[in-house]
């Protein structure tokens, strides 16, 4: 696979801190005829690697105790005050403080039932004008999209050739996830097995993408008024869930006319000829092109006392349709302007995109 090297700094930082239940606490006395009573928060959860349990222990003063005892799953796995299930099944949950134990819960994790969200994906094209090798992802982008309206692309123009729609902070991006050269397609934000961001190009990762089960859905509205933009994004929960979420709001433009590279031609020698072969396509439409974020390019974090099953967060956002790329200035039309919002991991660990929803500039696309 051929990319066209560019020079970037990076530097990917995650980190997930683990409190323990015993550790930096204070001791409650107890008197020696105490017991320690345990409660769950629910009797029974679904398996979906989101919803937890909470699990507090009080001693007969009605003191919590939680921190200072060690909770255990089947009296043998230590667990923590939340609770992820691990796996399908009736167990038993309890909590041991010294020498004294409690009482034991049963707790019964179940199957998840389907979402009421479609699973919708996204993938974020690194490319150029200037790019000769960049029309591969372009066309098969193009391809897959045609049959799987529910894969959303954007493109990040950046690097050293002629571009005029380079994104203003595409250095940033790059070093983010690691870009070393072009194309370089990132799937979900999604740190892969190897270690990098890179989509492979093969639509098979898109398919299991697409197979995820959904914890959240996104809906978008938004009006103009002039060159101001205002508009709600509304993010649905279908889990309880204290993972780490950050939502992102971007303004994308189609229909921008530039004349492309194209190596996948006779002059450029690779093959197969794309777009017939001609090198550079004239009137190339480029479609997707970041502009901006009304948000933090990497998502402002969403706060986990929403993150509840069925609760509805708004998140109001104002956007011009003005500004800045890499080397110029920038007008956007509105007709041919859309809104990308998505939540997506927010820990560090960069597990990637949960959701992800577009619309319109202009119109209501509700949750679906």
């Amino acid at each position: 696979m051929k990319k066209l090297l560019i020079l970037s700094s990076v530097f990917v930082a995650g980190m997930l801190s683990f409190s323990s239940c015993k550790k930096g606490s204070p001791k409650v006395d107890t008197t020696a005829g105490d017991t320690l009573h345990i409660t769950l928060s629910r009797s029974s959860v679904e398996y979906n690697n989101f919803d937890y349990v909470a699990i507090t222990v009080k001693n007969n003063a009605g003191e919590d105790v939680t921190a200072n005892c060690t909770l255990l799953q089947n009296n043998t796995v230590a667990i923590s005050s939340k609770f992820v299930p691990t796996g399908i099944g009736t167990f038993t949950i309890s909590a041991q403080r010294s020498s004294m134990a409690s009482e034991t819960k049963t707790l019964t994790v179940v199957a998840k039932s389907p979402s009421p969200f479609t699973q919708k994906i996204l993938v974020e094209d690194c490319t150029g004008a200037w790019c000769g090798y960049c029309p591969r992802v372009a066309y098969q982008l193009e391809q897959y999209k045609a049959t799987h309206p529910n894969c959303i692309s954007t493109t990040v123009h950046g690097g050293g050739g002629t571009d005029p729609y380079k994104f203003q902070y595409y250095t940033t991006f790059n070093s983010h996830y690691a870009v070393g050269g072009y194309p370089t397609a990132i799937l979900n934000r999604k740190k892969q097995t190897s270690g990098g961001y890179d989509w492979s190009e093969d639509n098979a990762d898109l398919d299991a993408a697409l197979r995820n089960w959904a914890p959240l859905g996104l809906a978008i509205s938004s009006s103009v008024s002039g060159n101001n933009v205002t508009g709600n994004v509304k993010v649905k929960f279908n889990v309880t869930t204290d993972k780490s979420m950050k939502v992102v709001i971007a303004l994308v433009e189609n229909g921008l006319v530039y004349a492309q590279t194209n190596y996948y031609s006779p002059a450029g020698g690779a093959t197969p000829y794309l777009y017939g072969g001609l090198d550079p396509i004239p009137n190339f439409v480029h479609n997707g092109v970041l502009r901006k974020t009304a948000t933090d390019l990497f998502g402002d974090a969403i706060n986990v006392s929403a993150q509840t099953k069925d609760n509805i967060l708004d998140i109001p956002f104002n956007l011009t349709l003005t500004g800045n790329t890499a080397s110029g200035t920038f007008t956007a039309l509105p007709a041919n302007c859309a809104i990308v919002a998505f939540v997506q991991d927010g820990s560090g660990l960069e597990k990637g995109v949960y959701n992800v929803q577009y619309a319109p500039l202009g119109s209501t696309v509700n949750f679906d």
